[in-house]
């Protein structure tokens, strides 16, 4: 199975990898999809270089742009999207919209602390 996990990674960060790795102990191939979204503290080109650079051994992930906005997606859009069985995502409105859209899509805790959590990490960057 493939698990689909989207998000602006901005930037990327503690969380993230471990979320990855726990889908790596349950799906066969994770898409790490990146999207180009607001805030805008690293380019998109930027986060998907720094995914490859870190999962460069792994080939069991693929890192993929993502255009536009998850949340605003309609049918039309799902042509942009990778194939994959479940997407996985700490964002319930992009749960909610493809769940709509007709995907298989679960949730999955946010986590929380410095360098845990990209909120706090933008939170230290602006001060």
């Amino acid at each position: 199975m493939i698990a689909f996990f989207p998000g602006k990674f901005q930037p990327p960060h503690l969380g993230h990898m471990l979320t990855i790795a726990g889908l790596l102990d349950k799906y066969n191939k994770v898409i790490i999809g990146v999207t180009d979204d607001i805030p805008k503290v690293l380019e998109q080109n930027e986060r998907i270089d720094i995914f490859k650079k870190i999962f460069k051994h792994t080939k069991s992930i693929e890192v993929v742009p993502i255009q536009g906005i998850l949340t605003q997606y309609t049918s039309n859009d799902i042509s942009l999207l990778p194939d994959f069985d479940v997407c996985v995502s700490g964002n319930r409105e992009v749960i909610n919209n493809l769940k709509s859209l007709g995907f298989v899509a679960e949730f999955s805790k946010r986590s929380e602390g410095i360098g845990y959590s990209g909120t706090k990490i933008r939170s230290l960057i602006d001060e």
